[in-house]
């Protein structure tokens, strides 16, 4: 049930202050309008909201382009998630613990609560709180205390009514708890961007402790057959490693399910683990269904004819082994390259930062003047909301971009370029054997590409260094034109809640124009660093992908067409045509984005790419997409085959 009304705030009061909030958040924070992102979001909030008790409410999503892991929810049915978030989860389902979470705050009423408070005093003031004298709506709402005091309860009851909307709208409700796995899994690390989400909610531990204990998590009142049901929804999902591991759970507690045992090895088939496969596949057919004997034996001999592929290759390893060396040798030269400047950059922002400070200190105050409509006064607040986004959107894009540049520095290993090495490392691997595995013999056809990808990723890193240097040249520029409009401001006398018209064209409209303009150019240069940073992350997950070894055989290559049908409905390239074609498996992955994000199909993208002789990514900047949008719906694929939140709770929660 919906939580009781506030006291003296009827719905129709609820919905307006929301609207009124949602503009502050919009005039201040850029939202994110990528099409494949947004219909993520909007497909998961569907199912959600088709759920909900409260009918009195327009519930509605915004994606606001912001680093950080956090979402927050408004009055009247206001629900932003940052793009940080969407960068975080590891699954829809884990999005929708998210979402769930939100709503269940409008549905109990919580108002604006712990993390909504800090949050959007911080969207709504920006990095130098520029915006502070004209918050007048704002504050007042802060004043009439329709906020929440700060309660972890609203969080704790929160959690449970999220749990079970998401389960009821058919999302695992474990991936609520394996959103709070990988959560704590890095709580204990420096990443500056998880900050505020950790500090307005309740511990890691503690709401892991509370989740297991409701009935939708429960072990002792989940039944057998609502196990099974989301076991088989994350497998319908293509959430191939957490589909292994629900139903290698319930044989624990069915030994003898051949259903279970079937999907089980089904799943360990699309992972790659044959052996444990064909045996839990095997056992299915000798114990089960004529439909389940069929059905496991297909995969079997399926699985029989990949390998024979293999075994008659005796592959020249030499020219593989020398072009990982070559490429493991460039990628140290290119982090050690890079230190000092990114160490530089750095402190550059935290300069940058401080003189926003500086800067805010000497505007005045001016929340005791009433803005006429259309005046002069009203233009000037307009263009200080323009002027604080752009700020905010380039110091986050510099941090984001600078920050996550890494290091192979003794003992300061992190970031991209770690995830390079660790990349190369793990090709190295088996072609170090005299005989590679025949799973592995599948990629060997693939190594030039991925080293070349993982080279192309260390030169987009400068490349990205570079740009966001070159911002903040011009940031700093821009602040000094800032600067000079705050002054222009301080001295102006107001007549009637304007400025006047002598003073205005004088003095305030050219220094406001010229600090709008130069903010602006900022934002863009850094915003364009920001995207070849993307770029370069996209790299890395075709490289991955590629390396799960998906094409070792039609079977496992139809677990990634699944995977892609299932989230872009687009018509990917059959086994027998990836193979004519030359594309690899990261590459029918990041053609199938691109083709969902642009309304083409993949086979446009792949024959972009054929005939301009660049690689997919190189297209997808070509043809507008978001790189951000692009690593993250890589991730997800990939992840779809990798995602081990156990493994990650037995390691630090």
């Amino acid at each position: 049930m919906p939580g009781p009304a506030a006291a003296g705030l009827s719905t129709g009061q609820e919905v307006q202050i929301g609207k009124q909030t949602d503009k502050q958040v919009t005039d201040s924070t850029n939202v994110v309008t990528d099409p494949l992102l947004n219909a993520w979001v909007n497909g998961i909030t569907t199912k959600l909201w088709a759920q909900v008790a409260r009918k009195d409410v327009p519930y509605n999503i915004k994606i606001l382009d912001v680093p950080d892991v956090n979402a927050f929810s408004t009055l009247g049915g206001y629900v932003y998630v940052n793009a940080g978030t969407l960068d975080f989860v590891q699954s829809d389902d884990e999005l929708a613990g998210v979402l769930g979470h939100e709503t269940g705050h409008i549905e109990r009423r919580h108002a604006v609560t712990s993390q909504n408070k800090a949050t959007l005093v911080d969207v709504l003031l920006s990095v130098g709180s520029l915006f502070s004298p004209y918050l007048a709506p704002f504050g007042e709402f802060l004043e009439a205390g329709a906020i929440a005091k700060i309660q972890r309860t609203d969080e704790t009851e929160a959690d449970r009514y999220g749990l079970m909307l998401m389960a009821r709208a058919g999302y695992d409700p474990d991936a609520m708890v394996s959103f709070m796995a990988h959560l704590g899994a890095i709580e204990t690390e420096d990443h500056e961007f998880l900050d505020k989400y950790l500090a307005d909610h309740p511990g890691v531990p503690n709401r892991i402790a509370h989740l297991v204990g409701y009935p939708e998590l429960d072990p002792t009142k989940r039944t057998v057959e609502q196990r099974e049901a989301f076991a088989l929804h994350d497998l319908d999902e293509a959430r191939y490693a957490i589909a292994a591991r629900d139903f290698a759970a319930l044989l624990k507690v069915q030994p003898d399910n051949t259903v279970a045992m079937y999907h089980l090895g089904e799943a360990q088939l699309a992972l790659g683990q044959t052996a444990k496969g064909e045996q839990n596949l095997a056992q299915a057919a000798a114990g089960g269904t004529p439909q389940t004997r069929t059905l496991a034996l297909d995969l079997i001999h399926g699985l029989r004819d990949s390998e024979k592929r293999f075994v008659v290759m005796r592959p020249n390893l030499q020219p593989l082994r020398d072009a990982v060396a070559q490429a493991k040798a460039t990628n140290l030269a290119a982090a050690a390259a890079v230190n000092g400047r990114r160490d530089a950059a750095r402190d550059e922002i935290k300069g940058l930062a401080s003189r926003v400070q500086g800067i805010q200190n000497e505007m005045p105050d001016l929340s005791r003047i009433q803005p006429r409509h259309g005046g002069q006064f009203d233009a000037v607040l307009h263009n200080l909301s323009t002027m604080g986004r752009s700020l905010d959107t380039a110091i986050g894009k510099l941090q984001s971009t600078v920050g996550g540049i890494g290091s192979l520095e003794h003992n300061k290993e992190g970031g991209l370029f770690k995830a390079n090495a660790e990349i190369l490392d793990d090709l190295e691997a088996p072609i170090k054997l005299d005989e590679p595995p025949p799973q592995s013999l599948a990629t060997l056809a693939f190594y030039p590409r991925m080293v070349g990808d993982v080279s192309d990723a260390d030169a987009d890193i400068a490349r990205a260094l570079d740009g966001s240097i070159a911002a903040m040249a011009q940031l700093n520029g821009a602040l000094g034109d800032l600067d000079t409009f705050v002054r222009a401001l301080t001295r102006v006398q107001f007549g009637g809640g304007d400025i006047p018209i002598d003073d205005y064209k004088k003095s305030i409209e050219p220094a406001m124009n010229a600090a709008t303009d130069s903010l602006n150019r900022s934002a863009i240069s850094a915003s364009q660093a920001n995207q070849i940073f993307n770029l370069a992350r996209a790299r890395q997950l075709v490289a991955q992908i590629d390396m799960l070894g998906l094409a070792s055989s039609p079977d496992r290559y139809k677990t990634l067409q699944k995977a892609l049908d299932y989230r872009f409905a687009n018509d990917v390239p059959s086994y027998d045509q990836m193979l004519h074609d030359d594309l690899s498996p990261g590459q029918v992955a990041a053609a199938a984005i691109i083709a969902a994000d642009t309304n083409v199909t993949p086979a446009v993208v792949e024959q972009d790419a054929a005939t301009s002789h660049r690689s997919i990514v190189d297209v997808a900047n070509t043809r507008g997409v978001n790189g951000e949008a692009l690593e993250i719906m890589l991730g997800l694929i990939y992840l779809d085959y990798t995602d081990d939140p156990d493994k990650e709770a037995r390691g630090h929660v």
